[in-house]
């Protein structure tokens, strides 16, 4: 049963003037008012509780609902309520483990770039222990070659004497 009221049965249950509704009915859009076989304009349910928000007062009383029915209603927004905070939770979790993710790759990548400059590192002190090791060697056999050098530009006398 659909619930549908003329201006003025709505005029009367508010205490407004027929005018004054009619000028607000008029506003409505007209998915919210018809035409009824007399051709007077009806207000549709969906355009009552539009009034209803307007107005501030109760134009029609639902039918009378069960405890039963009420609190399965309620218990309904509830699970509703709460599944969506269960989804709203999953999804920041999920996010926070991509997070995660990102930052052990980046620490992966971090420990690659470590050992890698490390390595680098190690080899850079062998090459220059390797060329200090070099030049002593160097050192040495330009000293030797020095006195070799010394030894045979002394003189003959000097030679045979051991100066």
């Amino acid at each position: 049963m659909s619930i549908e009221m003329t201006v003025s049965e709505i005029a009367e249950v508010l205490g407004l003037s027929r005018q004054a509704i009619n000028n607000r009915v008029k506003e409505l859009p007209e998915e919210d008012t018809t035409k009824n076989d007399k051709g007077v304009t009806v207000v549709t349910r969906s355009g009552l509780i539009k009034l209803e928000e307007i107005y501030k007062k109760t134009i029609f009383e639902d039918e009378p609902v069960s405890d039963d029915v009420k609190q399965r209603e309620l218990m309904e927004i509830l699970v509703d309520e709460k599944n969506a905070e269960i989804i709203r939770l999953y999804e920041q979790l999920k996010a926070k483990d991509k997070q995660l993710a990102e930052k052990d790759e980046q620490m992966r990548v971090k420990d690659r770039q470590i050992a890698e400059k490390d390595k680098q590192l190690d080899q850079q002190q062998q090459l220059t222990l390797q060329a200090m090791k070099d030049q002593e060697s160097l050192q040495l056999e330009l000293d030797q070659a020095k006195q070799e050098v010394q030894a045979t530009k002394k003189g003959f006398f000097a030679r045979l004497f051991g100066g």
